[in-house]
């Protein structure tokens, strides 16, 4: 049965680094994919309109109608009323059933602030899972994994090359650790190549178990 997924980011590239492949594997599988990017990134030099964003989510196959940005202030995202109250009207608008987004445990305080208000958002949704990123806490330990193949760790460091504003920060750290995340995830579950992701809820209907 195909799904409705909701991929929730705080920055553009947050998604992308933390489950690229993953959003790749659900396009594949006929899911309607649909990413918000709660800010613009313009603090951490992202372009303002987007461009990097829109073109790396247009190589993954995302449709444009569906990229949605919240244009909060980058730097000052919080978990308030507003926040909580703009992303469950879209994943009411949407009938989202399933949602990834950061892990709490975080340095960055708008992802960590992103991952509370979509917790409280999707609360009601069947599954919220937390992707992670060069800025989790080394602490993150992932209970569900998505096997990947070379073809999706290709691509995904294809979008990451689209984000060149980042480059002059850490050129190495786009692909590198992508990729070796990806290899240390896949290890654990037999695969060449995994994403891992924490666990908010999943939540099992009447004849699961």
């Amino acid at each position: 049965m195909e799904q409705k997924i909701l991929f929730v980011g705080a920055h553009p590239d947050d998604v992308e680094f933390g489950c690229g492949g993953t959003i790749a594997k659900h396009l594949e599988n006929n899911d309607e994919v649909f990413v918000l990017v709660m800010t613009n990134g313009e603090k951490g030099h992202h372009p303002e309109n987007g461009e990097e964003c829109l073109n790396s989510l247009h190589i993954l196959g995302v449709k444009r109608e569906n990229i949605i940005f919240g244009c909060f202030k980058d730097g000052y995202l919080n978990d308030s009323q507003e926040t909580i109250n703009f992303i469950e009207t879209i994943i009411n608008r949407l009938k989202i059933g399933k949602v990834y987004t950061h892990d709490p445990n975080d340095r960055h305080q708008d992802h960590r602030y992103c991952s509370n208000a979509v917790s409280s958002a999707a609360r009601k949704v069947a599954e919220i899972l937390l992707f992670q990123g060069p800025s989790t806490n080394v602490s993150f330990e992932p209970h569900y994994f998505v096997r990947l193949k070379e073809e999706h760790i290709h691509k995904k460091k294809e979008i990451l090359n689209c984000y060149k504003s980042q480059f002059n920060k850490n050129p190495t750290l786009f692909l590198k650790w992508a990729e070796n995340v990806a290899v240390t995830n896949g290890l654990i579950c037999n695969s060449d190549y995994a994403e891992g992701f924490s666990i908010n809820h999943i939540f099992k209907g009447d004849r699961d178990v």
